[in-house]
């Protein structure tokens, strides 16, 4: 299975200071209504507030366990930015008979990148009537070239998730989805055509995927550890580029 590694978070807030703010709307968040058919409004103790970018379509799934279910639907909804969307959470103890752990997910609807999972708790109104908690979520859509994704930054309850749409996969330099014989041929194609001062035809993330071996050069070595990386995984192992 390919491996995805995180670029750090101080690159990702870099990226976000960049991006225009989007969540200052006319209008308040959408109130969406749940799918849990037990829901309690008296039991709210808490409140999701997802923002999407102009131009985005998601789905926005939150799901939870506890003692007597198990990734139960509480919310679905299928949403499209410019918008805020709020979704109510009822407050649980985090004891053993009476414990909620949620989970929030968005997948981009037209865009091929891993779907963004969150996991949290609200505590119990009763015990707590004071703690109220707001959790928001402003994704932003960038074209930096990663290894990732996303990468999330969270301050003070906001997470902000960046999306790459240039994400790339190591060892993928052809960018067809997998790792295998061709993207070593690939390597050595772009090795033999910069040491003679030809072009190139390999995207800014295909070269980024071709550097296995993280030396900031593409040559032999890395057509060579992509070959043992596929040979590897066509036996049924799990290889790691590390």
């Amino acid at each position: 299975m390919i491996k995805k590694r995180l670029v750090s978070a101080l690159t990702a807030a870099a990226v976000t200071a960049l991006m225009p703010a989007f969540r200052a709307f006319a209008e308040a968040p959408e109130s969406i209504a749940p799918l849990f058919n037990a829901f309690n409004k008296n039991d709210v103790n808490g409140r999701v507030i997802v923002s999407l970018p102009e131009g985005i379509a998601a789905n926005i799934g939150i799901t939870f366990d506890s003692p007597e279910w198990k990734d139960e639907v509480y919310y679905s909804l299928e949403a499209a930015g410019p918008g805020e969307y709020s979704f109510d959470i009822e407050g649980r103890d985090t004891t053993a008979d009476d414990y909620r752990n949620y989970k929030l997910t968005v997948s981009l609807a037209d865009k091929e990148v891993a779907a963004f999972d969150d996991t949290f708790n609200i505590a119990d109104v009763n015990d707590n009537p004071d703690s109220f908690k707001t959790l928001t979520y402003n994704f932003v859509i960038d074209d930096v070239v990663s290894e990732s994704d996303w990468d999330s930054v969270t301050d003070n309850g906001v997470t902000t998730v960046s999306y790459h749409l240039n994400a790339f996969t190591l060892g993928d330099v052809n960018e067809d989805g997998k790792v295998d014989a061709k993207d070593a041929s690939a390597v050595l194609v772009y090795y033999s055509s910069m040491s003679t001062g030809r072009t190139s035809s390999l995207s800014e993330s295909g070269k980024k995927a071709a550097n296995v071996n993280g030396d900031s050069l593409i040559d032999a070595k890395d057509a060579s550890r992509i070959l043992v990386y596929y040979t590897a995984a066509s036996t049924g192992a799990d290889p790691k580029w590390d």
